[in-house]
């Protein structure tokens, strides 16, 4: 990435300018310490051939063991993937058959692409209760009956939805199979959707909605869906009891009609069955069962909203729900396998960096997470934990910290060995149960994913290395990828300021009703007169024709702390140079009025566009808020918030600043720049504090400047009308 892309993507100020170095220094490290792997190929250990006596008998020779020397772990056993059989039936019913003949049991497991994510926009619930409305009833028996009857057999037939998909599995003893089938045939086929049970059901769903408003995680984890797809995606929607009102008996009909059919479903028998046993029952219970044709839908591209920090404020509150959450790769993709390792290393258990950090050295909460979703479109990558409201914003600096050194480090070899091993271990172990392995085939047919990428996944986790995981990092964890999320007390709101502008959220996580603050009845021209007279008067500040701005410089960047000095000359004639050093990160820029440059690292000054020039040009001022519509700046008097007048100002660089005078003092003492980027709007706040006179106008001596990649504080010493050569403002070849 260049110097002129970055820029564009960037606030153009000096104080802004800390996203570049910020970049800079990230994917600098990332490109420049990328960990390659050490492993080694195996080698078989040799082995001695057992001896024979004179008699021609083999003679065992075994050693005996050394007390003193911790025994070796035998060597693995080659895995190999479970037989299974897969067939289609006439009427497109996909099956998988696994026999396991070690208990007189069966499983029939059916999905259906037709789950949460086909929901008629505003009768969110529908799939998922017409799922449960299959066991209210049918042609031949009544709810009381099926459940009599399956309570009598000791089977259960349950239903799911979630995502893109709606399961039934109906699991029971082989000797009641016909009893079992029977009654999830006529479930499939003819359901009554009797009005009464509906009522009953809806009513149900809507007092499980209102009490998801008292557990936080959950809150959080479907915020952070609508942050990450977008908000009216449908695999972020969410039901409401508006929403579960709405369903009507016609809405349920439809949706089975259209969706719970065999064309559209894949069905696992697993247990004690073999083949011409399975296709007897499935042509005798499931050949009725008509193929239909499923309604067009196309999923909108995912969709992620603006860096920030997007809070719940839940009262009362003793503990905040943390995500920090980040687009991640389909299933399909083929960085899936490392992205899925790297989370498993960020938050999967004992020994990730999460438990590590946040549970064994801070203490700050039980059980920290990571997980990457599972879908064929796209996914969501959240990692967090709940935590004391108390360290809420040291818990997020924690998270921040250990993902940006993933990124730039990558992860330690021997850790991530043991997580691999860990991973495919627990897989292959998980194969040992027939379920597993028909959960496993069955999500490669709901996901498109060729039969051959689930036979050797194994085989793709062991060979991931550090790079692997560490350009996934980079890759899907970076600075401008992650968003934050928290559902905690209201009192810890101003602490997440640090972490970028804060966007509230309700209960229901519908945004919060903006507040309709009182206008103000002054102009921009008036607002300006009563400002030059709070910091000195017009006489003063006519004066001024130049200033230099020195001083230290402190950046906090994802848990890791930079410190340096900088400084900044500006004159009245649009001139300005400024420069700031924090050790890994330099950055000097000229502008002469006319044209701009920017050097980075010391390295040679490249002069910017005319786009980025005008930009730069329009920042090169001493009282930038006197001089707004003088500079080609739409500006419009917006309201009194909370004691601060707001000024918005659109620029013709597409960037929009919200200036806030305190009415009392009529300083300015916070500004707001909106900067559109490559990755969407990114908002930096700068609020000014300890206001100093010199020359008889005053300055802020401390500056604040937060967004969601970085926060700096500078603290300044000012020199008014100082002589400075015109040449200061152009590059000197070197």
């Amino acid at each position: 990435m260049n110097t002129t892309t970055l820029n564009v993507m960037l606030s153009r100020s000096i104080f802004s300018v800390m996203c570049l170095f910020a970049v800079i220094a990230y994917t600098g490290n990332a490109q420049t310490t990328k960990k390659k792997s050490t492993k080694k190929a195996k080698t078989p250990a040799a082995v001695q051939a057992p001896s024979k006596d004179s008699s021609g008998v083999v003679e065992e020779k075994i050693d005996p063991p050394n007390l003193n020397v911790r025994p070796k772990a035998l060597s693995g056993t080659a895995f190999v993937f479970p037989e299974y059989k897969d067939f289609t039936l006439s009427n497109g019913l996909h099956v998988y058959l696994l026999e396991n003949h070690e208990q007189p049991t069966l499983t029939f497991n059916i999905v259906i692409r037709g789950g949460d994510a086909y929901d008629p926009r505003g009768k969110e619930g529908t799939a998922a209760i017409s799922g449960d409305m299959l066991g209210k009833g049918t042609k031949n028996r009544t709810a009381g009956q099926i459940a009599e009857t399956l309570d009598g057999v000791g089977a259960n037939i349950s239903v799911s939805s979630a995502g893109e998909s709606m399961t039934i599995n109906a699991s029971f003893l082989k000797r009641h199979t016909n009893t079992v089938l029977a009654i999830l045939s006529e479930q499939l086929r003819e359901p009554t959707f009797a009005e009464e049970e509906l009522d009953k059901l809806k009513t149900q769903y809507q007092s499980s909605v209102a009490s998801r408003r008292s557990r936080p995680a959950e809150l959080a984890q479907a915020l952070s869906r609508k942050v990450i797809y977008g908000m009216n995606n449908p695999l972020a929607r969410r039901t409401s009891e508006g929403s579960i009102k709405a369903v009507t008996r016609e809405d349920i009909v439809a949706f089975h009609s259209d969706y719970v059919r065999p064309n559209s479903a894949s069905i696992a028998i697993v247990g004690d069955i073999n083949e011409k046993e399975a296709r007897d029952l499935l042509q005798k219970y499931f050949s009725m069962w008509e193929k239909g044709t499923r309604p067009e839908t196309e999923f909108p591209p995912i969709r992620t909203e603006p860096a920030g920090v997007y809070f719940v404020p839940r009262k009362g509150a003793v503990q905040s729900a943390v995500i920090v959450c980040a687009a991640g790769p389909a299933v399909r993709e083929r960085d899936y396998s490392a992205a899925q390792i790297m989370t498993g290393y960020i938050g999967g258990g004992f020994g990730s960096l999460l438990f590590n950090t946040l549970r064994e050295t801070y203490s700050y909460t039980y059980s920290p997470f990571s997980v990457l979703t599972r879908g064929r479109r796209y996914n969501r990558i959240a990692v967090g934990a709940e935590v004391r409201s108390a360290v809420t914003d040291s818990a997020v600096a924690v998270i921040y910290r250990e993902l940006r050194k993933l990124a730039s480090e990558g992860p330690d070899e021997q850790a991530l060995a043991r997580r691999v091993a860990s991973e495919v271990g627990q897989y292959q172990i998980a194969f040992e149960r027939a379920s597993t392995v028909a959960a496993v085939l069955q999500n490669s047919w709901l996901n498109d994913v060729p039969i051959d990428e689930v036979v050797n996944y194994t085989s793709r986790l062991e060979a991931l290395g550090v790079g692997d995981v560490q350009e996934a990092a980079g890759r899907y964890l970076g600075m401008f990828n992650t968003r934050l999320v928290v559902v905690g007390s209201p009192d810890i709101r101003s602490k997440l300021e640090q972490f970028g502008p804060i966007k509230d959220f309700t209960l229901d996580l519908e945004p919060a009703a903006p507040v309709q603050y009182p206008k103000v009845a002054m102009t921009y021209d008036q607002l300006v007169e009563k400002y030059i007279e709070a910091i000195g008067g017009s006489a003063a500040v006519a004066s001024i024709k130049s200033l230099v701005i020195s001083g230290t410089a402190k950046m906090s960047m994802q848990g890791s702390d930079m410190k340096g000095t900088f400084q900044r000359t500006v004159t009245s004639a649009k001139q300005e140079k400024s420069a700031i050093d924090l050790g890994t990160m330099k950055q000097t820029q000229w502008v002469d009025g006319k044209s701009a440059w920017v050097s980075m690292m010391d390295g040679p000054a490249g002069e910017q566009s005319k786009l980025e020039a005008g930009a730069l040009i329009l920042d090169a001022r001493i009282f930038p808020f006197a001089t707004l519509v003088q500079d080609g700046y739409q500006v419009v008097v917006k309201w009194n918030e909370n004691g601060l007048i707001v000024v918005q100002a659109s620029s013709p660089f597409e960037r929009t600043d919200r200036y806030y005078l305190d009415e009392k003092t009529m300083l300015v003492v916070r500004l707001e720049k909106d900067e559109s980027t490559q990755r969407g709007i990114l908002t930096t706040v700068e609020k000014y504090e300890d206001f100093v006179t010199v020359a008889g106008v005053k300055f802020p001596s401390v500056t604040r400047i937060q967004n969601s990649i970085y926060s700096l504080t500078m603290n300044s010493a000012y020199e008014v009308n100082a002589s400075i050569d015109d040449s200061l403002f152009t590059p000197q070849k070197k």
